[in-house]
């Protein structure tokens, strides 16, 4: 077959077909898109608002619009409410977080998903110190937790509030006590509903020379608020004195174990209030433990105050208050053998209660996972966390530590 030249009809036809089928592919391929639907606000907030905390943080970056919206105080206290409720139901991607005070090689804090330590045979824990938090402060122990805020203990001396997931931390003001020979200073951290504002406890205990001779114990109180920046002094009680514990918050309320006036740290304590809203304090009646206990811890369980109940060398029961401040509401949840010589070591009170009804807590300085249907333990394997000092939960939020911070 002889091959045409290039002056020949039969290449420019070719030729021609080709010049002329080129243009209409190029502008096919450039055919612009309809555009997007706009949608309402409305519709977009309760899209935003079902997002993990980590992908709005980057999502602020996506236009000027979105930071406004993601940065505004209304869509936090939205995308918080609808984070507790969907940890509560144990959603994957809105799992709590255990934060495990570790003092291994130095003192750290480390982090951990709830679901997966729950569902993975292994789960890796990683370090959750912040660097600029790490650098600048020496915290002693997590006083707590509340809407995905850390309140972190400093040498006693003050407090930092810090949001791991934002990374953004606030220091609040020295305490100003002055120091004495044998005296300590518990914190306690929450949330007063009514003002709308974060809290922070300070007692201060130290002894003293009693009128009738010898020495006891006494409390100076102050409170101070994130709004006001200031802490105040509030009336002292007079039920005892608080181990040398954090206050637990249920309810808008801080609660110690107090030791009674005159007792021992043996003694059977007694639970003391602080209403946050109120400023007060009061007494908490306790469920009937029945005899032989030998011990006993404060703690939260699934927002209820809780305490675990220790009978020597035989078992640790788990009373929660189902109502707050309803004495009838006490329930007695489960009882959890012990497998070993409970006088050196005792069981925490539990973390977190499992959707299938299993129960996390920390025992030996190691967590244990134990099922009250069948009396079975399971041990989780956690990279990275030999050794357990204490443990808390946050959930990972927008709640900026910081009056009017937006960034």
């Amino acid at each position: 077959m002889v091959t045409p030249f290039p002056s020949s009809p039969t290449y420019k036809r070719r030729n021609d077909h080709h010049n002329l089928s080129a243009p209409e592919n190029e502008k096919k391929t450039k055919k612009t898109p309809p555009p997007l639907p706009s949608l309402p606000n409305e519709l977009i907030i309760e899209i935003l608002s079902r997002l993990p905390a980590k992908s709005l943080i980057q999502f602020r970056c996506v236009s000027k619009s979105f930071k406004s919206l993601i940065s505004d105080p209304e869509f936090i206290k939205t995308h918080l409410e609808k984070v507790k409720t969907l940890s509560k139901s144990h959603h994957p991607d809105f799992s709590q977080t255990i934060v495990i005070s570790s003092s291994e090689p130095l003192f750290k804090l480390k982090s951990c998903s709830v679901h997966s330590v729950c569902n993975n045979p292994e789960t890796d824990v990683v370090i959750l110190d912040d660097y600029s938090l790490k650098d600048t402060y020496s915290y002693d122990w997590v006083v707590g937790s509340c809407d995905g805020l850390l309140c972190l203990g400093i040498e006693q001396d003050f407090v930092v509030l810090w949001n791991p997931t934002t990374r953004i931390f606030n220091r609040l003001p020295d305490l100003r006590f002055s120091k004495k020979s044998g005296s300590y200073t518990v914190f306690g951290f929450g949330y007063d509903s009514r003002v709308d504002d974060y809290k922070a406890l300070a007692i201060f205990c130290f002894c003293t020379k009693s009128v009738h001779g010898g020495s006891r114990y006494v409390n100076r109180i102050k409170v101070c608020s994130l709004k006001d920046r200031h802490w105040r002094r509030v009336d002292d009680f007079e039920y005892g004195i608080p181990y040398d514990v954090s206050g637990k918050h249920v309810n808008g309320n801080l609660c110690w174990p107090v030791i009674p006036e005159g007792g021992s740290m043996e003694s059977m304590w007694s639970i003391v209030a602080f209403d946050l809203a109120e400023e007060t304090f009061k007494e908490v009646v306790q469920p009937e433990y029945g005899e032989g206990v030998y011990d006993r811890v404060l703690g939260v369980l699934q927002e209820w105050l809780c305490v675990m109940c220790n009978y020597l060398g035989v078992r640790a029961d788990v009373w929660v208050m189902k109502e707050y401040g309803v004495g009838d509401s006490w329930t007695k949840m489960f009882s959890i053998p012990y497998l070993d010589d409970p006088v050196r070591f005792h069981y925490s009170v539990p973390l977190c209660i499992f959707s299938g009804g299993e129960v996390l807590l920390e025992y030996n300085s190691v967590f244990v996972i134990y099922n009250p249907k069948d009396g079975n333990f399971r041990y989780p394997i956690m990279n990275g966390a030999s050794s357990c000092l204490e443990a808390d939960l946050y959930i990972q939020s927008l709640v900026s530590p910081m009056v009017d911070c937006h960034e």
